[in-house]
């Protein structure tokens, strides 16, 4: 009887322990649970904020280059405006040429970074005769460039000062640590001919190579609203494959 008695207690506690353990267990999977997201979140945050950063562009300002619906990653290391000024000489900086391709902070406050193509460097004379690009008193040859307008503005008084501006601008020279940025769509692109120089500590990273690729129409960022951003992607989920420009997949940007 007692034998019987003590086999009792024991399976009461040998219960109770495995019920402790269960317990341990769950509360162990559940702290390696928090402790995974917290790493994933802190990494993406680094990740996106000071390595590399997944963009597109909501306008046709870069086209053929750049087509709305693009989306590519950033290379931040390249120009490291992000970085504190005390890391910053431990990096890789390398210098900003003409032709380049910069993502830089939007000058409209926007949420999407501005992309656009350097043009003029600190010291060069910059000036836009009858569409043509004169740096230094030459003309330039820019095989990357369009124009979707035939038309040329003349400056003169009869002419709205968005299509002066366009057509015709400047001389201007372009100030110490400030470049002078264009889209390669000249007729359609908001760049320095309206808002000025883009600084050095504003430009953010280097655009590497398109990831995905979607047939979309151009938009304003801010115009959007959160239905319309609903309705936006029910339509990249429902049109995946037949809008997915699969042959933009791995194309560089330059």
């Amino acid at each position: 009887m007692e034998d019987f008695v003590v086999f009792e207690r024991s399976d009461v506690r040998l219960h109770d322990l495995a019920q402790f353990d269960s317990s341990w267990r769950r509360k162990g999977q559940f702290r390696e649970w928090v402790e995974s997201l917290a790493f994933t979140i802190i990494f993406v945050l680094v990740f996106t904020s000071y390595i590399a950063q997944a963009t597109q562009v909501p306008t046709e300002s870069m086209k053929p280059t750049i087509l709305v619906g693009d989306h590519f990653f950033l290379d931040k290391l390249a120009f490291p405006a992000n970085y504190p000024e005390v890391l910053r000489a431990f990096l890789p900086r390398r210098s900003i040429k003409r032709s380049d391709i910069v993502a830089f902070k939007s000058p409209t406050d926007g949420s999407i970074p501005f992309v656009k193509r350097v043009i003029g460097l600190p010291g060069d004379t910059v000036e836009v005769r009858n569409k043509d690009l004169y740096l230094n008193g030459s003309m330039t040859d820019e095989p990357y460039k369009i124009h979707v307008d035939s038309t040329t503005y003349s400056p003169d008084g009869w002419t709205p000062e968005e299509l002066k501006i366009r057509d015709n601008y400047g001389p201007v020279t372009v100030p110490e640590n400030s470049y002078f940025v264009m889209g390669d769509n000249r007729d359609n692109s908001n760049d320095s001919r309206y808002w000025g120089f883009v600084t050095r500590d504003e430009i953010i990273g280097k655009p590497l190579f398109v990831y995905w690729s979607y047939e979309s129409d151009p938009y304003i960022p801010g115009d959007k609203s959160f239905r319309d951003w609903i309705e936006s992607y029910a339509l990249i989920a429902i049109h995946f494959f037949d809008k997915t420009r699969w042959f933009r997949f791995g194309t560089m940007i330059r």
